[in-house]
């Protein structure tokens, strides 16, 4: 942005754990001068562990026990990737991640957590759930309980006797007898003698009784070594039937560290000394349950993460500044929670203990405290009445001039049209005629970064240029890029510059299309645009001047994009919804455009900058028609109205409402606002004749699009070009 430091430094975290959302939080408030901040997650939403057995019984929503990262990192401008790491090498300092390009790194830290040790298991890796991730237990879980048959007894086993086993256990219990017709007999199997071995006599005796009461069998002191498709094997040679399988054992590492040469301890932990750093690389950092602490072993518990956050901010920062660094000196005891299942806790710590529903609430208390801390405060939106000074703009096609004065400029240039140049001036694409029997098209886009992802902004600006060739119905031939980065030292800048030049070469390639030249410079701020070609047999062009009265409207993709990028832009929108609007917007209209042209298009465009009833009223008055739209049939992306609702708005989308013409007394419909909100990778709006519209629908939809029928051409109307339903 305008007026920040050149970035000169790279601190990637990897790992959405709870150390690393206290780093986020405090870099945010405190942010570091010419260091970017790279936040590294294979998920948007990060579960908080000490809220998912109630989640899973049913107290707490999604939204009460996950902290939504991508949200806490636009908040904080730190730059916010969706992926996975699979491999670091730390000769080079490369972070290499799957279906993503490789990242360079100055300072690193780890906080990735750990997955159940199953591979002493025999046939683990293949039957059963591990609880970690929690996100992939959730949804195994759930379709668990979807297909499960409620006419026999239902066998659901976990295996582990610790405090995250029990915890599950009895939540899993909760929501079956309270919120299924499932009958289902619980067994708990732990390897060690007594359950809650870290725990005092009255914890485990408290539990003890709890399990008996509520009828759960526990099998302690045996351990399982094999599972198929309905047995467990215990160490005894005895077996087990069941049905539906927890793995909720002793912590492992995952892999990836120890294979890329990190020093680790005998079970694939990274060794950290007491700054919480690599004892074999000093620049990489590592936290939580992946961390092995040499000075002094810990369990591998939450509560040390959390209370490592501070301490590992500092140190990074300390880090990068060429500072002294702060010792971690972990607490010798810890206030551990324990829920029952239902509304009621149990306190434990050394020797203390206490229980009661009081304590559950005195754990809600806790719980919810510390997820407020993570949800950011509200930020300015663009402002839409156009009276006050806009404090925030917006990219993509929300960056565009609007129509208005578009279309004044356009007015007052003399633009000659040479013989060869067959298309209007308003066409998605201009069509050259060549000799033969084949029209050259080319059409340009470009807008600033509306992403804080380079190969991500590549790859949709890449599909949204692409559009024009399609909505005139074209085959794309080549692409010319242009390409803006913002000045930071010559690695960052390079880097820069080659993921966004990975992501548009993605889409290129997938979409048949070749990469034959363009030009780079430096900017404020990124920005992107690429120069398409394309060919279009002669007299084949779908055109904006086309409609006809009776035409069906079908719209290939939802709208909503703008005001979700706006609110991104102020860290108000749900980090799901944005990754929804991010697969929209990458979806292709390559096979839409086909599909259309089978079922005999009259007409079509694509709806960009203009907003959907910009782009209608474009063909509409080329075709010199009317038409009639049903605001309940416009699909809409999640999220796009609740943001709306809450006045955000792109900052173009005062001058489309101001260039709209509709007579409608459907103002108050929750998406009448988002008819003028600006799409970027939108998709292609089509006048299909109606005796078509039904089968070219189903085709649509059977490729993947969420098409719909929107609407009717109807005759020409002067007073009323278009009327909303």
């Amino acid at each position: 942005m305008i007026g920040l430091t050149p970035h000169n430094k790279d601190l990637r975290l990897i790992g959405g754990g709870h150390s690393h959302i206290a780093v986020v939080k405090r870099l945010g408030m405190n942010p570091l001068p010419g260091v970017r901040v790279t936040l590294i997650s294979s998920d948007t939403m990060t579960p908080y562990s000490g809220m998912l057995p109630g989640f899973i019984a049913g107290h707490y929503s999604f939204k009460d026990c996950h902290i939504d990262l991508r949200k806490l990192c636009q908040s904080a401008s730190v730059q916010f990737i969706r992926s996975d790491v699979t491999h670091i090498d730390p000769a080079t300092k490369r972070i290499e991640c799957r279906d993503y390009p490789s990242l360079r790194y100055d300072v690193l830290s780890i906080n990735t957590g750990s997955l159940p040790a199953l591979s002493d298991i025999t046939g683990a890796d293949r039957h059963g759930y591990p609880v970690k991730p929690a996100k992939e237990f959730l949804q195994h879980w759930q379709q668990w309980l979807a297909t499960a048959t409620a006419n026999r007894l239902q066998r659901i086993v976990v295996v582990g006797g610790g405090a995250a086993g029990i915890e599950i256990l009895l939540a899993l219990r909760h929501q079956v007898t309270h919120a299924s017709p499932i009958q289902a007999e619980f067994i708990l199997i732990s390897a060690e003698t007594e359950i809650l071995s870290s725990h005092n006599d009255r914890v485990r005796d408290f539990f003890l009784r709890h399990l008996q009461t509520l009828g759960i069998r526990v099998i302690s002191g045996k351990r399982v070594i094999a599972v198929n498709e309905q047995q467990l094997r215990l160490d005894d040679q005895s077996q087990l039937d069941y049905d539906f399988i927890a793995w909720s054992i002793h912590a492992g590492a995952q892999p990836w560290p120890k294979a890329s040469g990190l020093a680790c301890d005998e079970r694939g932990f990274i060794q950290v000394d007491h700054y919480l750093r690599s004892v074999s690389h000093s620049e990489v950092f590592a936290v939580g349950d992946c961390a092995a602490f040499t000075s002094h072993p810990l369990p591998k518990a939450g509560v040390y993460a959390v209370r490592q956050g501070p301490i590992l901010a500092d140190n990074l920062i300390a880090q990068l500044n060429n500072s002294p660094l702060r010792p971690y000196k972990p607490q010798r005891l810890f206030l551990s929670l324990l829920t029952t299942g239902d509304r009621y806790a149990v306190a434990s710590r050394g020797a203390f203990f206490a229980s009661g529903k009081w304590v559950w609430h005195w754990k809600d208390f806790i719980d919810r405290r510390f997820m407020a801390r993570f949800i950011p405060k509200p930020m300015a939106t663009p402002d839409q009445s156009g009276s006050e000074p806009e404090t925030m703009r917006c990219g993509g096609c929300g960056a565009k001039i609007g129509s208005s004065i578009l279309h004044n400029v356009l007015s007052q240039l003399k633009i000659s049209s040479p013989p060869d140049i067959i298309s209007a001036l308003g066409d998605d694409a201009a069509i050259i005629d060549l000799p033969g029997k084949t029209h050259w098209l080319q059409s340009v886009d470009f807008f600033r970064s509306f992403l804080d992802d380079p190969y991500l902004l590549g790859k949709i600006a890449a599909i949204h240029s692409l559009n024009d060739i399609y909505a005139m119905g074209g085959t794309p031939h080549s692409a010319l890029v242009t390409a803006v980065i913002p000045y930071s030292s010559e690695a960052i800048m390079e880097e820069n510059l080659l993921l966004l030049m990975q992501g548009i070469l993605t889409t290129l390639d997938q979409e048949k299309t070749a990469l034959i030249g363009g030009h780079s410079g430096e900017g404020p701020e990124m920005a992107v645009g690429l120069t398409v070609n394309g060919t279009l047999e002669q007299n084949n062009a779908f055109t904006k001047s086309g409609l006809q009265p009776g035409d069906a409207l079908i719209l290939t993709k939802p709208i909503g994009s703008g005001v979700l990028l706006a609110a991104n832009m102020a860290a108000r929108c749900e980090g799901a919804w944005l990754d929804r609007a991010v697969e929209w917007m990458l979806q292709s209209n390559r096979a839409a455009s086909a599909i259309l042209r089978t079922h005999r298009v009259h007409s079509c465009t694509d709806v960009t900058g203009f907003g959907l009833l910009g782009h209608l009223q474009e063909m509409l008055r080329a075709s010199q028609c009317s038409a009639t739209v049903s605001l309940d049939a416009v699909p809409v992306m999640e999220g796009a109205q609740q943001c709306s609702a809450q006045g955000i708005k792109s900052s173009l989308y005062p001058h489309n409402l101001k260039a709209g013409r509709c007579h409608s007394d459907s103002s108050h419909h929750p998406s009448h606002a988002l008819l003028f909100d600006p799409q970027t990778a939108g998709g292609l709006l089509a006048g299909v004749p109606a005796a078509s519209a039904e089968d070219c629908l189903r085709a649509l939809r059977q490729a993947g699009y969420d098409a719909a029928l929107i609407g009717q051409v109807t005759a020409f109307d002067k007073e009323s070009l278009i009327a909303l339903t």
